[in-house]
């Protein structure tokens, strides 16, 4: 029965704390990047947080007025776009496949062969099917158990763990705290999890019923086949640097929060006619002048019915998460600057406006009135807009972080 039990150690909730969070209503997010928050720490990486703002997702931000509700998270592009760069940017190796050509055998054989090697694996899966197992013994998944329709539900959950004989698969619920995150699942059931995050059955592409509205339809999940798994080799890149990482980041990141990425062409359905779309911070500020004038609804049911747009038909529990690993990732490049000597001021002022950013993210989580609700996204555009500036600033001298050398080497923390 292999497992891997550094995991328990390496492993990142993602469950934000304090008032409306854990363990109050614990609410958490981001579950297709947690996992491998874990895995670089399991490969080495100790500053997660870094680690998070390196991917840009939590400087991110994109909406369109007539396609549903803003995201508060992409990076620059897809979900696989965030897991390739990251890892090439913190010096790891990482794969992902999908829809195995032998079904749930093959992908099965491949998943307990990366175990076998003491490789934790993140899968992408229809979750409802896992939840009730969960809900034995987490009280967390027991509140979303009791409050959550019975589909819908698609996630990302890291397994580290196979018993053939019991017939189990261990899994990591990201959206969780440790112990409470670890549990077992049959594989009987763990199988139909996986297979069905297949969009597609004889009909045609097929929305997942409860997901999330969009324009009175029910709609799909995040477009990936059955059997997503991603994992990262271990070791890392010996000739891995942190400047030239930062450096590289850096300037991908200021083009996110500056609505440059995602192109165009990531969100087209048809090449002569890409949507309209706003993104990065100057976006964010567009979108809540639009709800403010009412060209911003609620999100519309297949029922009839309109979902509070910021309290349930989108996940600002992104936004908390993502613009804390922005913070993070800021306070670690001023670091990095001051031990070489550079300005680091505007740095610093940046991640103080994404802190602030993350703090309001927590009231709007619970905001169901929308137009309240615009404008406190109008106050995050400000913070977001104030570090954009900033960061802009510091980019004269942060392209001086690879020639600069360190003056000292940083300390480490106590544990």
């Amino acid at each position: 029965m292999p497992e891997i039990k550094a995991y328990d150690d390496a492993y990142y909730s993602m469950t934000w704390l304090g008032p409306k969070g854990y363990p109050e209503n614990a609410n958490a997010g981001r579950c297709y990047f947690t996992g491998l928050l874990g895995m670089y720490r399991l490969n080495g990486e100790s500053d997660i947080l870094f680690a998070d703002g390196t991917s840009g997702d939590g400087f991110s931000f994109r909406w369109w007025s007539k396609w549903g509700c803003p995201a508060f998270n992409g990076g620059k592009g897809a979900f696989h776009e965030i897991w390739e760069y990251t890892s090439k940017a913190l010096g790891f190796d990482l794969r992902w496949e999908e829809d195995a050509e032998g079904g749930f055998d093959e992908a099965f054989a491949k998943l307990c062969g990366l175990i076998d090697r003491g490789i934790p694996v993140q899968v992408g899966l229809h979750y409802s099917h896992l939840l009730p197992y969960g809900a034995k013994t987490s009280p967390r998944l027991a509140f979303l158990h009791s409050i959550m329709p019975p589909t819908g539900f698609g996630h990302h959950v890291v397994i580290a763990g196979y018993d053939l004989a019991k017939g189990t698969v261990t899994v990591f619920e990201p959206n969780d705290t440790m112990p409470h995150s670890r549990y077992e699942a049959p594989i009987s059931v763990f199988r139909r999890a996986w297979e069905e995050a297949s969009q597609r059955d004889a009909n045609g592409f097929a929305p997942w019923v409860d997901h999330k509205a969009w324009d009175g339809e029910w709609t799909l999940h995040d477009g990936y086949g059955p059997f997503l798994m991603i994992w990262i080799e271990p070791g890392r890149d010996p000739a891995w640097d942190i400047a030239a990482s930062i450096r590289h980041s850096f300037a991908r990141n200021i083009k996110i929060l500056g609505g440059e990425y995602p192109k165009p062409y990531s969100v087209f359905f048809s090449q002569w006619q890409i949507p309209r779309y706003e993104a990065g911070a100057p976006g964010m500020a567009r979108c809540a002048e639009a709800i403010r004038k009412g060209e911003f609804e609620d999100a519309l049911k297949p029922d009839g019915t309109r979902e509070p747009l910021f309290a349930k038909a989108n996940i600002p529990n992104h936004g908390v998460l993502g613009r804390a690993g922005a913070a993070g990732y800021l306070n670690r490049v001023a670091g990095e600057m001051r031990l070489r000597g550079l300005a680091s001021g505007a740095i610093e002022r940046a991640a103080a406006s994404m802190r602030a950013s993350s703090d309001i993210f927590r009231e709007l989580r619970y905001q169901s009135d929308t137009r309240v609700g615009g404008d406190m996204l109008a106050r995050i555009a400000d913070h977001e807009l104030q570090a954009l500036a900033s960061m802009r600033e510091a980019w004269s001298d942060v392209k001086e972080i690879t020639t600069a050398r360190p003056r000292r080497q940083p300390a480490i923390a106590a544990e």
